[in-house]
């Protein structure tokens, strides 16, 4: 967990984030500030933190840091300050928290509907191909015609901009970069 001030001001780590920040795959404090390890992950961040600040909550987001390690994060507006806190706690904005997740959590899950706008049923069918292959296993296991998981599937190429269950399962599993337009 990070607290944050002004324009991603670092003001506190609990121990957990502050191991992330020495691991540096994902995240690294520079001149007092929480910046991502890249541009494209920089900029993900950097929208989280506009909105949070702006009074919303932003996430899950999902980003993938290398090696292919996949992550979850959550920023929240922070409230003003009152009481007995410090100064430095008192001025945070935002608290962001950050997490490793793996293709089975099902944040993984909820964060990849997210970013893709998937239906339930696309979610559905997604977790299934992580469990099972070929289009009549997915319809058996789902309870489902094979038109119906046929359609889903397209829907979830479509959106994903994968081209069949294999490369589906690698973008899951965070060995592919997720795509966004």
């Amino acid at each position: 967990m990070f607290l944050l001030g002004p324009n991603a001001r670092l003001d506190f780590a609990n121990a957990p984030g502050r191991a992330m920040l020495e691991e540096g795959a994902l995240l690294v404090e520079r001149m007092g500030l929480l910046t991502a390890t890249t541009p494209k992950l920089q900029r993900a961040l950097r929208g989280a933190l506009a909105v949070a600040e702006d009074g919303n909550e932003a996430g899950p987001l999902s980003l993938l840091a290398s090696p292919p390690l996949r992550y979850s994060v959550r920023a929240l507006p922070l409230m003003a300050g009152e009481g007995q806190a410090t100064n430095a706690l008192r001025s945070a904005k935002v608290a962001v928290y950050v997490r490793k997740i793996s293709p089975a959590d099902p944040l993984a899950l909820e964060a990849l509907a997210r970013l893709y706008e998937c239906t339930p049923g696309e979610v559905r069918v997604i977790d299934a191909v992580m469990k099972v292959d070929g289009m009549k296993a997915l319809a058996q296991f789902l309870g489902l015609t094979q038109a119906t998981v046929k359609t889903h599937l397209h829907n979830v190429f479509r959106k994903t901009h994968t081209s069949g269950q294999r490369e589906l399962v690698k973008l899951i599993a965070g060995f592919a970069e997720p795509q966004q337009e």
